[in-house]
């Protein structure tokens, strides 16, 4: 097993680090959703499903 983890501790170092940041992107999407953000940053004008967000039905 310790023979794995040095033959491959490049790789094993690259997966953590894109774990990590897959977590922190997963975790701030959850966050904005909670605060009420919208993805597209709330130019209800510009967008086609305006109609179908809840900011856009909050607005009017």
């Amino acid at each position: 097993m310790l023979n794995f983890i040095s033959e491959n501790l490049a790789t094993l170092l690259i997966l953590a680090v894109v774990a990590v940041l897959i977590i922190l992107a997963v975790r701030k999407i959850i966050k904005d959703k909670k605060a009420g953000k919208g993805a597209c940053g709330n130019r209800c004008a510009d967008c086609p499903n305006a109609t179908a967000c809840k900011s856009y039905k909050d607005e009017n």
